[in-house]
């Protein structure tokens, strides 16, 4: 029979309350009353702590002291997510978590809430389970009120059949630095089930967690929801206008930074690798590295001095469409855009088109059509620790429906060959390899991007007198002199030029990372293409850029940005 024991630690934390606000001083003591299994209790630690404020762990893992940030509105909250290890190998444990007031105190009592996410797991030998201690300010403070409250985590053993086998406490809880999403106007925070069910998130600690390839989303309702929504709601499919993903600021450790022009020969094996990336706030000082080695902060955040920019999730469909031709429109009406999975990308309509009507869709978000440098920053951080890291799954679905995934990694065009993206198949053609990625970067619908030749418009029904005086810092611009294989005429983090060296074969230009088309602009062909067409198997990619005229075509479609 198995021996069972309980084990308990003290967490306490105190908080003092004064006429502006709370001022938090949280310490969690992780004391010890120990049964007859000792070992046990010395290894049910903590090892990692995420917080607004500032927190520290004792060497031996008790404790936590931890100084929160001040609360002063009701509503407000202050929260430490902290992590909890089981390294014994003899027992797993059945964990319980209770929080509560010491104080009788009626004023703090009605002042505060205590609450912790999970309150009850269990932690099986090895494992490390999340936990969140959350403080909200749910009252107007009147006078001076000290107080504190603790948290009893009771472990209770259970002896395993077998020995676990203890790893080193590698736990990435990445701190994004500054850089976390920003929710203004009409955009929804929310978390995605793995089939696709949307919940309304209240923006706690399992929100997101980039380390875990887990990025952040949100979403916009259509004009007249069906119901109201609030936080812990699930969101109505038919209520959902348009999804979109936190891509957080960052700066890259230069790697091809001065590709030459022309081609070379293609190489023996692909030259993929794991790009660098460090998070940072617009508060950082800008890294303006130039040679291999040296940092760059990406120039989609410094174009517009932004912590992040909130991508569409899929390609920019065509609201109301239900066939392959509605959904091909010559049109800049806002009011027709929707980025939904599933949907038919809107297409046949021209650079021009697509750029005002992004850029119409909510200017209170400083929308707009995603620049080719917007393209490169989304592209790089899937190619980094934080996404899937290798090539995405082609959305070969010859219906240009959304979010779509081949069955097979060489598969062809095909309607039925293929998964929608809350799938196991469909998660692969996503950026972070899960839901919560962003989807169509490769086939689907060939994207224009907003990148051109500088001077020639070619046929997107832009005037050189909008771009240059009233959408500037929406174009990205390139010499004009550019041509087919000008690559050195790239902009840093466009995933362009940095993907060489490129090679000839077969009658097209590609790349040594996964063999995507790489063509470069000039002047018959002004204007940057992305990702290629569902028709392109291998040769379609993140890394796939193309050029054309500008001209409304029924292969291209176009993607939505938001500023955070």
């Amino acid at each position: 029979m198995s021996r069972r024991n309980v084990s308990i630690l003290i967490i306490v934390l105190v908080l003092t309350v004064g006429f502006a606000g709370i001022a938090t001083n949280l310490v969690i003591n992780a004391g010890l009353n120990v049964g007859y299994n000792n070992k046990f209790l010395d290894d049910v630690v903590f090892i990692k702590t995420k917080t607004e404020g500032t927190a520290q762990i004792s060497e031996d893992g008790k404790t936590i002291t931890y100084d929160a940030k001040k609360i002063s509105s009701i509503g407000e909250e202050t929260s430490l997510v902290f992590f909890v290890k089981n390294r014994n190998t003899q027992y797993d444990a059945d964990v319980t978590i209770n929080c509560g007031l010491n104080e009788a105190s009626s004023t703090l009592n009605s002042l505060v809430n205590v609450s912790v996410n999970p309150s009850s797991f269990t932690l099986v030998s090895n494992e490390f389970k999340t936990g969140e201690v959350k403080i909200t300010l749910n009252g107007v403070v009147t006078e001076e009120t000290t107080g504190t409250f603790t948290c009893e985590l009771v472990a209770t053993p259970s002896e395993r059949e077998t020995p676990g086998i203890i790893t080193e406490d590698n736990i990435c809880v990445e701190d994004l630095n500054g850089a976390d999403p920003v929710i203004n106007g009409e955009l929804i925070p929310v978390e995605l089930a793995d089939n696709g069910d949307v919940t309304y998130s209240d923006q706690g600690y399992d929100w997101y967690n980039y380390c875990d390839k887990k990025w952040a989303n949100a979403v916009i309702l259509v004009d007249n929801p069906s119901q109201t929504y609030n936080v812990g709601d699930t969101i109505q499919e038919n209520d959902i206008e348009s999804y979109f993903v936190w891509i957080p600021r960052y700066r890259y450790k230069l790697f091809h930074a001065n590709q030459a022009d022309g081609t070379t020969s293609k190489l023996s094996e692909s030259i993929a690798q794991t790009i660098e990336i460090e998070f940072e706030s617009k508060d950082t000082p800008v890294s303006n590295g130039t040679q291999d080695g040296e940092w760059l902060t990406h120039p989609a955040f410094t174009n517009f001095d932004v912590n992040g920019i909130w991508v569409g999730k899929f390609e920019t469909g065509y609201k109301g469409a239900t066939s392959v031709s509605s959904a091909q429109v010559s049109s800049s009406d806002p009011t027709k855009i929707q980025v939904k999975p599933s949907v038919y990308s809107w297409r046949n309509n021209s650079v021009g088109n697509f750029f005002k009507a992004m850029y119409n869709y909510n200017r209170e978000l400083d929308s707009h059509m995603m620049k080719n440098t917007e393209w490169g920053v989304v592209a790089y951080l899937s190619h980094s620790r934080y996404g899937i890291n290798t090539e995405v799954r082609i959305n070969n679905n010859s219906n240009y429906l959304t979010g779509y995934a081949a069955n097979e990694k060489d598969a062809g065009s095909s309607t039925t060959a293929n998964q929608p993206y809350n799938t196991e198949t469909g998660y692969l053609a996503s950026t972070t390899g899960n839901i919560t990625g962003v989807y169509d970067m490769s086939g689907g619908a060939w994207e224009y991007v907003a990148g051109y030749r500088d001077g020639t418009v070619g046929s997107s029904g832009l005037t050189l007198e909008e771009i240059r005086n009233t959408y500037s810092k929406y174009i990205d611009v390139y010499a004009s002199n550019s041509a087919i294989t000008t690559y050195s005429k790239r902009i840093l983090g466009d995933a362009t030029g940095e993907m060489g060296p490129f090679y000839y074969s077969s009658g097209y230009y590609r790349n040594n990372w996964y063999d995507d088309y790489s063509y470069f602009v000039e002047s018959s062909y002004p204007w940057f293409v992305r990702g290629g067409g569902f028709s392109n198997g291998s040769y379609a990619g993140r890394f796939y850029f193309y050029r054309f005229t500008g001209v409304a075509y029924s292969y291209y479609s176009a993607r939505l940005v938001l500023l955070g």
